[in-house]
């Protein structure tokens, strides 16, 4: 093993350790996740929800061809390092033996780790990597269960668009990483096109230990929205630092955070009425097989791990779940067998429609945006799935 490799859990099923040749009765699936890290919150999502889909697909195994094989994994802490995640995606193939890969989170490794993907022709599933950049260079064998980054913020705008009073004024802060600055692109783009005037834009150096200075320019120019394409701990320290400077726009919205029962344990009240995006909610009525129906996956993962489901951990769930579809689908586990599958797929499950073009992208998939209310995560747009009515203008931080 390289220096800086950290193996956190040998192989998870039924045979042998995580060096062994898995026998022919099984099929080897990898995945480098961050446990550790700048991505530690995140990661730990989304292993949970490979950890479900193990549990759920090898009561009966995957159908390949009319015969039953269970799933073996191995999992590795990434660290949420690139460099670390790309030897360990090269270890999972080249000794491990894996398969098929289960992609680590974010789009910076992914888009790393992907390239041993496409080296050795082995399929990457992503659950958290939806930068349009990954998809983009002509790869064969990555996959995105997330639609495009580049439309992250598109609903949240277009709710903004329909209030009374209209916000006008627009500030964009992104982390200089490959998704959120594609995040943030798509804001400004989506955000003119809609009518709002981009009064600032900027970026700052991730991952964050001060945002101060950032915040302290964006408070200058008064708008009425900020939007901070961001991860979770950037998001935490965001929220935190525009208390102390009392930045208090009429909406604030995060990419990563507010979704994630952390975020208002950690800040408390500060939490309160702060606005995010999710690409999978509880309340979004998709249903398919194995796990039901959206709710019936949520309470499923609560009552496992004792925390409201989000999108995180679903993603890696559905990213297993699709995986296993194809294989059924493709009545065999070679790799360019099962990647027709998966662009031949038009399918509704837990997760919602996903329906995959050639490059690999998710071009189909649901979004709502939430708000914290009275500390829990609420659905407030669109109408369909609304569980509460938005607060607004937010008031500011002495009175929530």
């Amino acid at each position: 093993m390289r220096r800086g490799i950290t193996l956190f859990a040998v192989a998870v099923g039924l045979w042998g350790t995580a060096a062994a040749p898995a026998p022919a009765q099984t099929i080897k699936v990898g995945a480098a996740v961050a446990l550790t890290g700048n991505f530690s919150h995140e990661g730990t999502q989304v292993y949970r929800g490979y950890q479900l889909w193990l549990e759920e697909v090898n009561k009966q195994g995957i159908n390949v061809g009319g015969k039953r094989m269970k799933v073996e994994m191995v999992f590795y802490d990434d660290k949420s390092e690139a460099q670390t995640a790309v030897d360990l995606t090269e270890k999972l193939i080249t000794q491990d033996k894996v398969q098929f890969i289960l992609g680590p989170f974010s789009s910076p490794i992914t888009q790393q780790t992907s390239v041993i993907g496409e080296k050795y022709k082995i399929l990457t599933m992503a659950p958290q990597a939806n930068s349009d950049t990954i998809y983009e260079r002509g790869f064969k064998y990555v996959f995105s269960v997330l639609p495009p980054a580049s439309s992250y913020f598109r609903s949240f705008l277009e709710m903004g668009a329909k209030l009374a009073p209209q916000p006008k004024t627009l500030a964009i802060l992104a982390g200089n990483q490959p998704f959120t600055l594609l995040a943030a692109q798509g804001t400004q783009e989506h955000a003119k096109r809609l009518g709002y005037e981009v009064v600032y834009n900027d970026k700052y150096p991730a991952p964050a230990t001060d945002l101060s200075a950032f915040l302290t320019q964006i408070k200058a120019k008064n708008p009425d929205v900020v939007v901070v394409a961001s991860f979770f701990q950037a998001s935490v320290l965001a929220t935190k630092q525009a208390k102390e400077l009392r930045l208090c726009p009429k909406m604030m919205a995060f990419s990563v955070g507010p979704e994630l029962p952390s975020f208002s344990k950690e800040l408390g009240k500060d939490s309160e009425f702060v606005l995010g995006s999710a690409w999978w909610l509880p309340t979004m009525g998709w249903k398919g097989p194995e796990y039901g129906s959206a709710k019936d996956y949520a309470k499923r993962a609560q009552d496992k791990y004792g925390e409201p489901a989000g999108y995180h951990i679903a993603s890696g769930t559905a990213a297993g779940q699709l995986l296993q579809m194809a294989i059924e689908k493709a009545g065999s586990t070679e790799t360019d067998k099962v990647r027709a599958a998966l662009l031949g797929t038009d399918v509704e499950t837990f997760w919602g429609p996903t329906r995959w073009a050639e490059n690999g992208k998710n071009v189909k998939g649901g979004q709502g945006i939430i708000q914290i209310q009275d500390g829990k995560i609420t659905t407030v747009y669109p109408d369909a799935i609304r569980e509460k009515g938005l607060v607004y203008p937010v008031p500011c931080w002495d009175k929530r």
